[in-house]
C-alpha cells in the first residue's frame, strides 16, 4: 500500500513541479494524506506532522523549518541534474539542523545548500538518525562527547567537509564521496568504502583528518598524495584501504593497527576523477589495477564495493520519475495530456 501512496504523491508533485510551483506532500498513516503549496510550505507541512509521518518535496527549492524535532522521514526527487531534467533536484535552501526529538530521522534525495547540524546546539544528542544520497556542504555534531549522538548512519551521500562531529559516537560512514577534511576530534565511529577526495599538493601538514582516535577505517580510497593523512591519541584501525601516499608508511596517528592496506599512485586508482570538489562527469568506478585491491569483505574498496554500492545518478528509492509531457492546451474534450513515465526503484 505504501508504494501505492509513493507512486501517487511523486506523480502529483511531478506534475506541479513542470508548472513551476513548489509543493509538499505530507502522508501520515493515521490521517492520510495533505498537500501544501506556498513559498513555506515545507515549514507548513513540517508543522502539521507528526512523529512518524513522512514529507515528500517535488524538486526546486524548499525553506526548511529552524529546527527539525520530530522523527519524520523525508523524500526529495534526488539531486544529481541528469536524473532530475523531469522533476528537477531537490535543494534545500540554508542549513538543516536536526533537534534531541529527531530520533529516527530518514531523509534521502536532497540536496542541502548549507550545513547539516545533528544535534543544533552543543552536545544535543540525536540518535538513530539515517541520510542516504544526499549532499550538503558541512557535517556538524558539536559537543565534548558527555550526551553523544549515537548510531547515526551516512549512506552514498557527497559531504563537503566534517567540521566538528565530537559529540557523535558509534556512528557509521559507508560509500559516501568526502570532498574536504575531516577536522576536530573523531571518536569511535566507522568509516567504509568511502572516498576520500583532500589531496593536499605541498609538503606541509595538512591531514586529510584531524584526529581520529579508536575508529575504524575499512575499504576506503585515500586520493591525498602526500604522507599525511592523520592525526590521533589514541589508536585507530586501517583495514584494506587505498592510499595514493608517497611512502608506504604514511601518518595514521598514534598506534595505528594496519591491516592488508594498498599503496598505488593516484593516477591509477579511479577511472575520471580529478581535484577535491565532487564533479557529476567524473567516474568514481576502479581502475582495473586497483580493482585488484579487494575489500576484506572481497568486493572492491571505494564506493562501489561494501553493502550499499553507490548507486549511479544517486535516484532516491522512492518511485522516479523519468520523463512527463503536459500538454499546454485542452482538446476539444477539455482534457488535458499528460504522458509521465515512472520507474519503481529497487534500492
Amino acid at each position: 500500500m505504501r508504494s501505492i501512496f509513493t507512486l501517487f504523491l511523486l506523480t502529483f508533485l511531478g506534475v506541479f513541479t513542470m508548472q513551476g510551483q513548489k509543493v509538499v506532500a505530507l502522508h501520515s498513516p493515521t490521517n492520510g494524506v495533505e498537500f501544501f503549496e506556498s513559498d513555506i510550505a515545507f515549514q507548513e507541512a513540517y508543522n502539521a506532522a507528526v512523529a512518524g509521518d513522512t514529507i515528500y518535496l517535488s524538486g526546486g527549492t524548499h525553506f526548511p523549518p529552524t529546527l527539525v524535532d520530530k522523527q519524520l522521514t523525508i523524500f526529495g526527487t534526488g539531486h544529481n541534474p541528469d536524473a532530475t531534467s523531469a522533476t528537477f533536484a531537490t535543494l534545500i535552501s540554508g542549513n538543516f539542523a536536526l533537534g534531541d526529538n529527531a530520533d529516527g530521522f530518514y531523509m534521502e534525495g536532497v540536496e542541502i545548500g548549507g550545513s547539516l547540524y545533528v544535534g543544533n546546539a552543543t552536545n544535543v544528542p540525536v540518535d538513530n538518525v539515517t541520510i542516504k544520497r544526499c549532499k550538503w556542504t558541512s557535517l556538524y555534531g558539536q559537543g565534548d562527547g558527555s550526551t553523544p549522538s549515537l548510531n547515526n548512519v551516512f549512506i552514498e551521500n557527497v559531504i563537503g567537509s566534517i567540521y566538528d562531529i565530537r559529540n557523535m559516537r558509534s556512528c557509521t560512514f559507508m560509500n559516501n564521496i568526502l570532498e574536504g577534511t575531516l577536522s576536530y576530534n573523531l571518536i569511535s565511529l566507522s568509516f567504509i568504502n568511502n572516498v576520500f577526495n583532500y589531496s593536499y599538493p605541498g609538503s606541509s601538514s595538512a591531514q586529510v583528518i584531524g584526529y581520529a582516535n579508536a575508529c575504524l577505517f575499512k575499504n576506503n580510497i585515500f586520493l591525498q598524495e602526500n604522507n599525511d593523512i592523520c592525526e590521533g591519541t589514541g589508536s585507530s584501525t586501517w583495514i584494506n584501504n587505498i592510499f595514493c601516499t608517497s611512502t608506504t608508511n604514511p601518518s595514521l596517528g598514534l598506534d595505528p593497527t594496519l591491516v592488508n592496506n594498498y599503496f598505488m599512485s593516484r593516477a591509477n586508482v579511479l577511472v575520471n576523477q580529478t581535484g577535491t570538489t565532487y564533479d557529476y562527469t567524473h567516474d568514481y568506478h576502479l581502475q582495473a589495477t586497483a580493482a585488484a585491491n579487494l575489500g576484506d569483505d572481497g568486493t572492491e574498496t571505494g564506493v562501489y564495493g561494501g553493502f550499499y554500492p553507490w548507486k549511479d545518478y544517486s535516484i532516491p528509492i522512492n518511485p522516479h520519475i523519468s520523463s512527463k509531457t503536459i500538454s499546454g492546451a485542452t482538446d476539444e474534450n477539455g482534457f488535458i495530456q499528460i504522458d509521465i513515465n515512472v520507474h519503481a526503484q529497487d534500492n
